[in-house]
């Protein structure tokens, strides 16, 4: 890839981490340098198999179809991994053949009845992260006649590798705070969480409603001198350090990171989260990077009514419910055990539950729910 193109690919990577809409675009200009056909960007369970997928290329009828039958029967889950999960987990990019021999993998029932309907052949792993019990990797694809994933395909994985775990990480801090779902033009005014936009130094460029709200109220946190700052010093020293990594002028410095903002007299805290935020326009008109700080009351309650999730996106009552467990935090295997269901049933749910509304993940149908009661962004 050219310098230029190098550029314009991780400028589409990072605008994806503030907008996942562009995730299936990103995820398939980097299979078309490795000479993928197709991919995914996973994030699953290493307990119960549970998880979610952003799909590039691929038809999501696979992703039901997978968890209904293929997922007890794909013989990489059979095999130990190559790292030991959690214990030695490591970002590391394995192929098929790090797993198990070819020959085997070629003779199971996974890959002549689900993988070659796909016209898959060959698959390249690049894990991302893992967050608790759930492994989160980017599954590139490629049929028969383009052959295995040769070094210099690995070479260029490894090349861009550190920049997909950060604009993974991105995404992930964002959605866990609720600021994902659209584009960042519309968010300040209709998010229903708390968003500053801050300089290195912590000066306010820029805030919302609910951010005016929590500032006023001075409860954890309030603006002095134009500053936003958390009112106890142990907590006004973690802020300040997260919103200068965040901010950093070198932009291969530029992290984010979260916190919870603990207060004497509530229950639960404030859910703080900072991440970099990549401006519009040539770099030389800004004066400093901006970080972006999104603030949960997680005390403040969501309530949707059920009935009208199912009316707005025509799910059965059986589907509503799972979608209520979802939003609620639950996974499947939660969601199973609270609702009196079986796991496979509730996959099947969540499968229908994502092609009726129109989204690929958890955290994007938690988003479009909340636009029903008007707590993000359109």
């Amino acid at each position: 890839m050219t310098c230029t193109g190098e550029v314009s690919f991780l400028d589409a990577l990072y605008d994806a981490a503030t907008n996942p809409v562009g995730w299936p675009a990103v995820m398939a200009s980097f299979a078309d340098m490795i000479g993928g056909s197709s991919s995914l960007l996973s994030r699953f369970s290493i307990v119960d198999g549970s998880g979610s997928v952003i799909r590039s290329r691929s038809d999501p009828i696979n992703f039901q179809i997978y968890f209904d039958h293929f997922a007890d029967r794909n013989p990489l889950h059979a095999v130990e991994d190559p790292d030991s999960y959690v214990s030695h987990w490591r970002p590391r990019i394995l192929t098929d053949e790090d797993w198990m021999p070819k020959d085997a993998l070629l003779r199971s029932e996974f890959h002549n009845d689900f993988l070659c309907r796909q016209d898959i052949h060959s698959h390249l792993m690049i894990r991302l992260a893992l967050v608790g019990d759930q492994c989160c990797v980017l599954n590139v694809h490629r049929p028969e006649r383009r052959g295995q994933f040769d070094q210099r395909d690995l070479e260029v994985a490894a090349h861009y590798h550190q920049h997909l775990i950060r604009a993974f990480e991105l995404s992930r801090k964002l959605s866990s705070g609720g600021a994902l779902g659209g584009s960042l033009g519309g968010l300040f005014d209709d998010c229903g969480h708390g968003l500053f936009l801050l300089d290195r130094q912590a000066r306010v460029l820029k805030l919302n409603g609910a951010a005016e709200a929590m500032a006023q109220a001075a409860d954890g946190l309030r603006v002095i001198g134009g500053r936003l700052k958390a009112a106890s010093t142990e907590n006004a020293r973690r802020l300040e350090g997260l919103v200068a990594a965040a901010a950093a002028r070198d932009p291969e410095q530029r992290t984010g990171g979260s916190m919870p903002l603990r207060l004497a007299d509530r229950a639960r805290p404030l859910s703080v989260t900072v991440v970099p935020l990549r401006q519009d326009g040539p770099e030389v008109f800004h004066a400093e990077p901006a970080a972006l700080v999104c603030v949960t009351d997680l005390e403040a309650g969501v309530k949707i009514p059920e009935e009208r999730i199912r009316d707005l996106f025509g799910l059965t009552r059986a589907e509503a419910r799972v979608a209520m467990a979802l939003f609620e935090g639950a996974r499947a295997l939660e969601a199973a055990d609270a609702l009196g269901i079986s796991v496979n049933t509730a996959k099947v749910h969540i499968a229908r539950i994502f092609e009726k509304t129109g989204v690929n993940r958890q955290a994007e149908l938690v988003s479009l729910m909340m636009r029903t009661v008007g707590l993000a962004p359109n």
